[in-house]
């Protein structure tokens, strides 16, 4: 079977998925740190709009779905200021 690695994650040389597996990490904080290493890097996507994906799954971790989802319409509510 062959390796599918998007774009976006070819130039570095560890894969989010690596890490994830190493660390042994459940679904939420592993989509999380994927966000996190991914911000910035996907084509026609603001960085912001990866980090606030890694924020909902860390809060989602922490408080279930409820939560994530008040704390992500809070965020929605700013403006982003991607740097």
């Amino acid at each position: 079977m062959s390796k599918q690695v998007p774009p976006h994650y070819r130039t570095r040389t560890v894969q989010p998925i690596e890490i994830i597996e190493m660390y042994g990490l459940d679904f939420a904080r592993g989509n999380a740190l994927k966000y996190l290493l991914r911000a910035g890097s996907k084509p026609n996507e603001e960085k912001s709009d990866d980090l606030l994906k890694a924020i909902w799954y860390l809060v989602y971790e922490l408080d279930g779905v409820e939560l994530a989802d008040e704390v992500n319409e809070h965020l929605l509510a700013y403006p982003a200021r991607d740097a």
